[in-house]
């Protein structure tokens, strides 16, 4: 079959993407620049200019009572570059009581109207407040809620009537002088469109930096990690100086650090099950040519030993799958039950009837009483068992392993200890690991795959059990798990 490599021609670059983003970043903040600074101005313009003489108009109407109107309205008309009259309706007469001039060109001050001022008297009489928008050569005339056309310059006059606590009537009049915004409009329009290719080009510089920054480290990770693929461990990952980037370059890094222990602990293990599986097979080979070959040789004993390579061959085999159940994807489900923790110990010592017969080992067990746990009892079973095996596969010349039970704060705790050289503090956290083996460590010649601890493991993990190791070389080792203990009256009750 021909080799291919991924197609990724269909991808974008990396400092494409950035200037597309750039790019449509710069573009939405221009259209909302060029909508308010274009379409909006005049509209906006007009909405405040008028805004303010209404603000003036409450104001001057709340203190027609004062005295001092005069200082008032000149007061108010400085602050809002306004025109304000104020005349006191008596009859059929209005006769002026403050007059504030400001504006060169205001109209209510400039242009004298009987027809405007009844115009703008009838409109407060009826609304209390009037306000229309008046060209300023009288071309053009109509209310501020009609609009206008052109660069015609205009003014807004507003109305209102106010009374006072003695009955008095006041006619507040008000003119606001609007500027022509259309060659404002046309020069913020040239000035926008020389920022918008300021910033197009701004926004590819940007790209092109950020891009230098990012794709660079990420095309050096990539390189790596392809060597990584073919099976070469001597990579480095660099990050480059993005803290994104440099977090994934020591992930990279760690993992590459992980494959490669894994890598070398599989190859450890290849080799270590293959001597395990070659002993047996060689000694069921020779004794079963030597039964075939040798008149007299089928005896009992000779039987024994290939049954008991045997079973070592299954014992081996069925670690293996253990190990590929609990961790793999065809991982079972716990079928746990109350069951009784102290009893499941005592029969495992049974297993262990014939190497303190006749080969001379002391296994004993202390218990303070019987104690009960909810858990599936073939998994502790084995974890029993498997620690067991450890300790006498590890103890020391005097052969003697020692197994306690302890129950206090609603654990129930067991320890496997023995006396055999120890384990250096810097090995302990790896010996749970599945194809880790410790160094220089004394093993005594009996049956094992070398997969027990890593099986303990994953058992009580699948339990969610505490468990740990204490040892000190010289000084032996235990090993110990703790579940939570069912009360016996409970435990009476469970069928």
């Amino acid at each position: 079959m021909k080799r291919t490599k991924n197609d990724t021609s269909r991808y974008t670059g990396l400092r494409a993407q950035i200037f597309v983003v750039l790019a449509v970043f710069v573009l939405v903040v221009l259209a909302i620049l060029w909508v308010f600074q274009l379409f909006l101005l005049k509209p906006m313009y007009e909405s405040i200019k008028s805004s303010e003489l209404r603000v003036a108009s409450e104001r001057i109407a709340d203190s027609t009572d004062k005295a001092d109107m005069q200082s008032l309205t000149d007061t108010i008309a400085k602050r809002g570059n306004i025109c304000i009259s104020v005349y006191e309706i008596i009859g059929r007469d209005a006769i002026l009581r403050a007059n504030s001039h400001i504006q060169g060109s205001c109209i209510i001050h400039n242009v004298t109207s009987d027809s405007l001022m009844n115009r703008l008297y009838a409109g407060a009489l009826a609304d209390t407040y009037y306000t229309e928008r008046i060209s300023e050569n009288f071309f053009v005339s109509h209310t501020v809620s009609g609009g206008s056309t052109g660069d015609v310059p205009e003014s807004i006059i507003s109305s209102r009537l106010a009374k006072t606590k003695a009955g008095d009537t006041y006619l507040i009049v008000l003119n606001a002088e609007i500027e022509p915004v259309g060659n404002t409009t046309r020069t913020l329009s040239v000035q926008l469109g020389i920022i918008t290719g300021i910033l197009l080009i701004v926004a590819a510089g940007i790209a092109v930096f950020i891009s230098q920054h990012i794709s660079r480290p990420i095309a050096q990770m990539s390189k790596e990690a392809r060597k990584l693929a073919l099976g070469s461990y001597d990579v480095h990952f660099d990050g480059g100086t993005s803290r994104e980037t440099a977090e994934l370059g020591e992930a990279l890094n760690y993992a590459a650090r992980e494959l490669s222990a894994l890598d070398t602990m599989q190859k450890e293990l290849i080799a270590n099950i293959s001597h395990d599986l070659r002993t047996p097979l060689t000694m069921i080979s020779g004794y079963s040519e030597v039964m075939r070959d040798i008149p007299g040789e089928m005896t009992p004993e000779n039987m024994q030993i290939i049954i008991d390579e045997t079973k070592r061959l299954n014992a081996l085999v069925n670690d293996i799958l253990d190990i590929s159940t609990m961790t793999g994807a065809g991982r079972k489900e716990l079928a746990c039950e109350t069951f009784s923790l102290t009893d499941t110990v005592r029969r495992t010592l049974d297993r262990y009837g014939k190497l303190r017969t006749h080969d001379g080992y002391t296994i004993t067990f202390e218990c303070d009483r019987e104690a009960f746990i909810f858990a599936d009892r073939s998994k502790i079973l084995q974890v029993v068992y498997n620690l067991m095996n450890n300790a006498i596969n590890y103890t020391g010349e005097d052969k003697v392993v020692r197994i306690r039970q302890i129950t206090e704060s609603g654990m129930c705790r067991i320890e496997v200890t023995d006396t055999g050289e120890g384990i250096p503090k810097e090995q302990l956290p790896q010996i749970w690991d599945r194809y880790y083996k410790v160094k220089n460590y004394y093993k005594r010649s009996v049956t094992g795959s070398g997969l027990g601890l890593s099986i303990v493991k994953n058992i009580l993990l699948l339990h969610g059990a505490e468990f740990g190791v204490r040892s000190e070389v010289g000084q032996g080792s235990t090993f110990w798990f703790a579940l939570p203990e069912v009360p016996p009256e409970e435990a009476a009750l469970d069928p």
